[in-house]
């Protein structure tokens, strides 16, 4: 019986069972290269899956409050325009979750291209500290951070 059901647990029982029951049977040094770097990569997909909605929902926010700062600093109606179009609603389904993500990075660009163009510093250097947590945030889920074999238990 599965007590944890999340797509997490499944990946890192995948390869736990690749670990333990495939690995072994490899005879062939380049097939276990291989199997060790798909191994890697659901691992990869294992750390993803636990943080991508929380990240996104959270850099959606920053996003749009950025957006929404420099709309009501510059009043150009571009950006005013991109918030508008980027308003989430409460689904947790990832696929909604992306949608609301891309439509708040899009405003995020025309707020950043906005304030890029007019040379604003401040808001220069605002959006640059979201940019760099989104770039942490992105190496922090999809650099694999986590090992071969390892184990939420």
């Amino acid at each position: 019986m599965i007590t944890r059901p999340s797509t997490s647990r499944v990946l890192e029982d995948v390869v736990q069972e690749l670990t333990r029951d495939i690995l072994p049977s490899l005879t062939d040094p380049a097939q276990q290269i291989r199997l060790h770097m798909l191994m890697i990569v659901l691992n990869d997909c294992a750390n993803a899956s636990e943080r991508e909605i929380a990240v996104m929902r959270e850099e959606t926010s920053l996003y749009l409050e950025f957006a929404s700062d420099v709309a009501a600093a510059t009043g150009d109606t571009a950006v005013a325009t991109a918030i508008d179009s980027a308003r989430t609603g409460d689904s947790l389904v990832l696929s909604d979750v992306i949608d609301d993500y891309q439509r708040a990075s899009r405003a995020f660009s025309t707020a950043m291209d906005l304030v890029m163009d007019s040379i604003n510093s401040d808001f220069i250097t605002r959006g640059e500290d979201i940019l760099r947590m989104r770039m942490d945030n992105e190496r922090a889920i999809l650099s694999g951070v986590s090992a071969v074999g390892r184990s939420a238990s």
